[in-house]
């Protein structure tokens, strides 16, 4: 990949996920990286990883406080079960990120970003769904049960939580607290990218994480978070909505060309 195709990507993947507000499952980095930087999808997937891995760190590390002030019980959640699950969904997603071949990846990424399109197009979480704080018992278990599962699967599987779907679910349907589900959803995409990493060095034969990938994974998180951070600043919260749904609109349009 050349400097100026990783100077794109950086760009335009820190800007979009600032204007949507997005701090670690950066999913356009995938679609940039096949499509741009002409990366076969296994090794773009590989990438992503890490972009994933250091992302979901980072909001971890600056959110290292409330996790410190967690009642005792939802911190052996998040020591035990949590990761148990995640391993178990990555497992088998891995196995299946082994055995499809390049062409139902990219479908599977295609029809991903067709449903993270309608999402921001029709999806808009309003004031007062920001601050539940009575959710609905059955889809608590439901998402503290399966959420970590499904997040592994589609981490080893093609790179991505399936947050943008996930999280809309918990908080529309269950009146799940949002940023409560953010920082759990986080918690489970550190612990699923790093065994995804691990799985997908070992176990794959189809693109093996090599230094390579290391270094252009961790350079590009960097380069994308400095490019939020500068962006998300100067981005004005009554254009959000709007930044929203011409992205998704995009996110549709550009799913077509991978299915």
């Amino acid at each position: 990949m050349t400097p100026i195709i990783f100077l794109i990507i950086a760009i335009v993947v820190g800007f979009v996920t600032a204007g949507l507000n997005i701090r670690f499952d950066r999913f356009f980095a995938i679609i940039l990286l096949v499509a741009l930087a002409k990366f076969t999808v296994p090794e773009a997937i590989n990438i992503f990883l890490w972009i994933v891995f250091f992302g979901a760190g980072f909001v971890l590390f600056k959110n290292k406080d409330k996790l410190k002030g967690m009642p005792t019980e939802n911190k052996k959640r998040f020591l035990t079960l949590i990761p148990l699950l995640a391993l178990l969904g990555v497992w088998a997603g891995t196995a299946l990120f082994v055995s499809v071949s390049d062409r139902i990846l990219l479908i599977t990424i295609g029809a991903l970003a067709f449903l993270y399109g309608l999402r921001l197009v029709f999806l808009h979480f309003k004031p007062h769904e920001r601050e539940f704080k009575n959710e609905k018992p059955i889809y608590q278990k439901i998402c503290g049960f399966f959420g970590p599962i499904v997040s592994g699967f589609f981490i080893g599987f093609v790179g991505t939580t399936l947050k943008p779907l996930k999280i809309p679910f918990a908080v529309k349907l269950g009146k799940m607290n949002l940023g409560q589900v953010y920082l759990g959803n986080t918690v489970t995409a550190f612990y699923a990218s790093l065994f995804a990493i691990i799985l997908h060095s070992f176990y794959s034969a189809k693109a093996i994480i090599t230094v390579k990938d290391v270094l252009l994974g961790a350079g590009l998180w960097l380069s994308i978070h400095i490019v939020y951070v500068l962006t998300d600043s100067i981005f004005p919260n009554r254009w959000r909505k709007v930044f929203q749904i011409v992205i998704g609109i995009i996110l549709v349009v550009v799913a077509f060309k991978f299915l």
